[in-house]
């Protein structure tokens, strides 16, 4: 008689970018004026928005189908494809105009959640029923 012992199975989420690679876009601005050209290069988000984006960042690459499909795809492609993603969902993720979650925001994960509340903080945006919340 033989017994078959089986070891408990222990899954991970293998992460296509490495939390601390991601880094804020830089974007670039070209003026003309009176002849004369001048290009400024900054951060694209600001402090209080980097968070945000970051934590973004981290759950779009940990999860291939979290808010785009990055199933078999490199770090770079998915990079490209969750901040092209992250564009699109900017103005939801960002309106703080009533000082708490909106309802579209309520139905992102907990860490989005908990950034979205941070940077409504930060930006001395945040309602007082929701800074209850932030706090956790």
């Amino acid at each position: 008689m033989s017994l078959i012992t089986t070891k408990p199975q222990f899954y991970t989420i293998a992460m296509k970018i490495n939390p601390e690679d991601i880094k804020i876009p830089l974007e670039k601005t070209v003026s003309f004026e009176n002849g004369e050209v001048e290009v400024s290069i900054a951060k694209k988000y600001n402090g209080s928005e980097a968070g945000l984006f970051k934590s973004y960042m981290s759950m779009c690459a940990s999860d291939d189908k979290e808010f785009v499909d990055t199933e078999g795809m490199d770090s770079e492609a998915t990079y490209k494809s969750c901040s092209m993603q992250y564009d699109k969902m900017r103005a939801m993720m960002c309106d703080d105009s009533k000082g708490e979650l909106t309802e579209k925001q309520k139905k992102l994960p907990a860490p989005i959640q908990k950034a979205i509340l941070q940077k409504m903080k930060k930006d001395g945006k945040l309602g007082e029923k929701e800074s209850g919340k932030d706090e956790e």
